[in-house]
């Protein structure tokens, strides 16, 4: 998405599952350059609690000894650090369910490009029983797993990693499901380095 949208001047790491930051973090202490990083952005799926999901983090930065933040979308500092905030994913929190997972955003950009296949898969995923169950999060990721699979002839079995870069077009990443995401992700390097501890402030400060 960044290179998409032409955002520069972040380095994006992946820890592979929420439970993971806390060891991620406390790792990067030992690497020469992290001394010079000046902001950190941990982007976290919410699953089926936002409240639940974020004291989960909160309780791994609190165990690495890292800037914990009491909300997210909240610059926390702590010396000797980098600034450090969360985001949730779906971002922005869909009022009727708090819930989900960066599949809720694929999934709805994904339906958009393939509305007709989008369409068969839903009937598929209800004949199944799959629409029954009860994490929203596992109802999103069985949607796109099952949407790549129909619209992708040449590997239906394709990784979701792989569906992103210069020559696929399975997830329009211009999509204004996106567009929140893209907006915090171009001005977190001013936002953090700024005097406002809340996004919500920074934008209304800066317009934006």
């Amino acid at each position: 998405m960044c290179a998409n949208r032409t955002i520069t001047g972040l380095t994006v790491e992946f820890v592979k599952g929420n439970s993971n930051f806390g060891g991620y973090l406390n790792g990067l202490t030992a690497l020469s350059g992290f001394k010079v990083c000046k902001a950190i952005l941990l982007v976290v799926d919410i699953d089926e609690s936002l409240a639940d999901s974020f004291k989960y983090i909160r309780e791994q930065l609190m165990a690495v000894g890292f800037p914990t933040p009491t909300s997210q979308l909240q610059i926390a500092n702590k010396q000797g650090f980098p600034s450090l905030a969360v985001l949730m994913i779906p971002h922005p929190i869909p009022a009727s369910d708090a819930r989900g997972a960066l599949e809720t955003l694929l999934g709805t950009a994904m339906d958009s490009l393939n509305p007709n296949k989008s369409a068969c898969v839903k009937t598929m995923l209800d004949c199944a029983g799959v629409n029954t169950w009860g994490k929203k999060s596992s109802r999103d990721k069985a949607f796109v797993r099952s949407l790549i699979a129909s619209v992708n002839e040449n590997d239906p079995m394709i990784g979701l990693p792989y569906c992103f870069g210069r020559k696929a077009t399975l997830v329009p990443l211009g999509h204004a499901c996106f567009d929140e995401v893209a907006l915090v992700l171009r001005h977190f390097a001013a936002w953090s380095a700024s005097t406002h501890r809340e996004w919500s402030n920074w934008r209304v400060a800066n317009s934006i």
